[in-house]
């Protein structure tokens, strides 16, 4: 190991300059904006024209699902400290999400009217594909926010233990 003194500069003397915030140009929020509303029109254009109903009721119940999830996560700040740590609302969104995707999966075999069978699917893949996220879940036990990697364990067996929890009774019962 070379041991030896670096000269610094005067540059370094002073404090460091606080971080800037990170802003996005207003014409490029503007094309993003733009762009995503006219894959929106696109979408619905095409399930539409091609006569994807089922597509459409999708992009129809994700809103709820993705407003509820938003709603639910503005209380994990007040009682994480409660609950070890754990955001403890973003679990129950999840949790919420497994039982709407398991449900209509179960029930689908009863329903013989083909709107219902939409609707069902529509529940499965938009409302809870907009509630629960695997990307939160990743990024929440990514982040330092949570706590140690014993308390990120522990959210971790618990959401897939959940999950299960719900999974496995529905999908196995006899219909």
């Amino acid at each position: 190991v070379e041991w030896g003194l670096r000269v610094d500069q005067e540059r370094s003397w002073s404090r460091p300059e606080p971080a800037k915030d990170v802003t996005l140009n207003p014409i490029l929020e503007r094309a993003i904006i733009g762009l995503s509303f006219a894959l929106i029109v696109l979408y619905v254009s095409l399930c539409a024209g091609f006569g994807y109903n089922a597509g459409l009721l999708d992009l129809a119940m994700a809103p709820f699902g993705a407003l509820l999830r938003w709603y639910l996560s503005l209380y994990n700040a007040s009682w994480q400290k409660a609950c070890f740590g754990i955001p403890v609302f973003t679990l129950i969104a999840n949790t919420i999400g497994v039982a709407c995707n398991a449900f209509p999966a179960i029930l689908a075999a009863r329903v013989e009217d083909p709107v219902g069978k939409l609707a069902l699917a529509a529940i499965s893949t938009g409302f809870a594909g907009c509630l629960s996220t695997v990307s939160t879940l990743i990024s929440e036990l990514r982040s330092d926010a949570i706590g140690g990697l014993r308390v990120r364990v522990v959210y971790f067996l618990l959401s897939f233990g959940l999950a299960m929890a719900i999974e496995c009774p529905l999908l196995t019962a006899q219909c």
